[in-house]
């Protein structure tokens, strides 16, 4: 049986949660203005912006190279303001045979927020590296998203 592992990461914002919420479900093009020194570009591979099961292809730069992945938009809790999304394809891809990146911002008032993220995936062996490299993106990536987005109040 294939063994699943898990990767948490909590950081705080200075914008609201649904701000950078809004902004990781429905406005994804935005993104690479924001982050143009991570994210060169996201476009719609499949489907639209904003639907489950809709494909989106990323143009990025990670570790000092471009690479590029497809992530399926797989749920959206507009309740509870949590996005789930599975890589699909891309080079990162060819260490792991699952990977799903669980987003949510957790208010804390005072237009500030925690950004909870989460990567659970399975390595096609044992021997494969930890997606170490890419779990930091992603909170640096939120990082910079914050920012930017409470300097847009």
């Amino acid at each position: 049986m294939a063994k699943m592992h898990k990767m948490d990461g909590k950081i705080e914002l200075n914008c609201s949660a649904e701000k950078i919420f809004e902004t990781l479900r429905a406005r994804l093009p935005v993104v690479p203005g924001l982050c143009s020194d991570k994210i060169h570009g996201i476009t719609v591979h499949q489907g639209d912006w904003v639907s489950a099961g809709s494909t989106h292809k990323w143009d990025l730069i990670m570790g000092g190279k471009q690479t590029s992945m497809i992530e399926r938009t797989d749920e959206i809790d507009e309740h509870n303001m949590k996005i789930t999304r599975s890589i699909i394809a891309g080079e990162l891809m060819t260490h792991y045979k699952s990977m799903k990146a669980l987003l949510q911002p957790i208010s804390k008032g005072n237009d500030s927020c925690f950004m909870m993220f989460s990567l659970e995936y399975e390595k096609i062996d044992e021997d494969a590296p930890e997606p170490i490299e890419f779990f930091n993106f992603g909170l640096d990536v939120f990082n910079k998203l914050g920012h930017q987005l409470s300097s847009a109040n």
